[in-house]
């Protein structure tokens, strides 16, 4: 994908990748949803890691210093341990992410946003050069176990902390419901050796492809194993009709391998957050 001015070859700008991005919520199940003209809001009672702030934008400094105050106490009344703020080159005010850390914040993680084009201008499918390696599968997760493989995974690998039994709950009725509606959980894992070694997520919007909660092992890193699930990814997503994959990946892991294989960067999101 070559990078023209504001263009992609093919049919995506970079302003229409950042639309993307910004109506990209991950909103879990038992979060309660607050939206305002001003910012999109998701609590989970009883955790920061599944509270979010999205798309806040506010042009005025001291109505924005308001929200931040107001906003805590509607997480707090709502049940919410903290929160974490998305920060893009959309968020106003440009400096947001210096009045978070005044308001107890701290900066959590940088991510790149990367896309993958899987069309070619004639409309054939094209995926990421990830060379076979031996030993390394990779299957989506089809099975009770198999999905409590995948959330166990992510706690190891990211350090998140586990959700409770009513987010679970949710969780996994959400992963039947999937798979019961169009046959996908679209949730894949990485084996070797007959161990699961990493996962990987996917979520399709309309033409895009969502990839999140990709990670690979410590002790099994270098393998082949993210490549592995990045194909499979993008093979599953190209053959239900997405024309592009978009990423936020982690600055200093997945970030350079996607780069490296022909991922094209748009940009930076940054997160920050507070626990109470």
């Amino acid at each position: 994908m070559t990078d023209r001015g504001d263009e992609f070859v093919g049919r995506w700008t970079r302003e229409q990748v950042w639309d993307a991005v910004d109506e990209w919520r991950w909103i879990p199940p038992s979060a309660q949803r607050v939206v305002t003209d001003e910012y999109e809001l998701a609590v989970t009672p009883g955790s920061y890691a599944l509270t979010y702030v999205y798309g806040f934008r506010v042009d005025e400094p001291a109505r924005a210093e308001e929200r931040l105050l107001s906003l805590r106490k509607e997480v707090q009344a709502r049940g919410g341990t903290g929160v974490r703020f998305q920060l893009t080159p959309r968020t106003r005010p440009s400096d947001l992410g210096e009045r978070l850390e005044r308001h107890g914040y701290r900066a959590a993680e940088e991510a790149d946003v990367l896309v993958w084009e899987l069309r070619n201008p004639d409309g054939g499918i094209r995926l990421p050069e990830f060379p076979d390696r031996a030993g390394i599968s990779v299957r989506e997760v089809r099975s009770d176990p198999e999905y409590e493989t995948f959330g166990g995974l992510g706690t190891l690998i990211f350090g998140d902390p586990a959700p409770s039994e009513a987010s679970r709950t949710g969780f996994l009725a959400e992963f039947h419901r999937k798979l019961e509606e169009d046959g996908h959980s679209d949730r894949f894992l990485a084996v070797a050796d007959g161990a699961f070694i990493g996962r990987g997520g996917l979520e399709l919007a309309g033409p895009v492809a969502r990839f999140w909660g990709s990670g690979v092992l410590p002790a099994h890193r270098g393998r082949g194993a993210y490549g592995a699930l990045v194909r499979a990814r993008c093979e599953s997503a190209a053959a239900r009709g997405s024309e592009i994959v978009l990423v936020t990946a982690r600055v200093g892991t997945s970030g350079p391998i996607l780069k490296r294989h022909g991922f094209e960067p748009v940009g930076s999101v940054r997160v920050y957050e507070a626990r109470w």
